[in-house]
């Protein structure tokens, strides 16, 4: 298979998978809708389960809790993580970095200094691959 014959095929995959991606988004979108209007419909009907093609599906009854956005933490004063902790849930509470963050800082910090420093090499793993860079042709008309 030529070069430009594999970077064609690539470019496909690539385009395939954003296409897919984007499907994936939009069939969430709609079981998300479907799922609350056959929840309100199975309500008003006061049908709380029903049969249908092998499978039972059943009105449930959930709760869901979620973190206070920055700016009512603010105004109220109180701390979220140590909140947790006073009540007894500071196990809740995991120390993580994103791996794409960790790799860019640890890049420029060996651009900065030349090489990561003892210290880091006992916690940071290297390793040289090959990659494949795309961007989108800047000159107009050109396909």
């Amino acid at each position: 298979m030529a070069l430009i014959d594999m970077i064609k095929s690539y470019q496909e995959l690539l385009t395939e998978k954003e296409r897919l991606a984007d499907l994936t988004k939009a069939n969430n979108a709609a079981i998300e809708a479907a799922k609350t209007e056959l929840a309100q419909q199975m309500i008003d009907d006061d049908c709380p389960k029903i049969g249908y093609g092998g499978y039972t599906f059943s009105l449930q009854s959930k709760t869901s809790y979620s973190r206070r956005s920055a700016e009512e933490l603010a105004e109220s004063g109180a701390d979220f993580f140590q909140v947790l902790r006073d009540e007894g849930l500071g196990d809740l509470i995991y120390e993580t970095v994103n791996a794409q963050t960790l790799s860019s800082t640890m890049r420029n910090y060996v651009e900065e200094n030349e090489d990561l420093s003892e210290a880091l090499k006992t916690v940071i793993k290297t390793y040289d691959y090959n990659d494949i860079g795309r961007r989108k042709d800047s000159k107009k008309g050109k396909k």
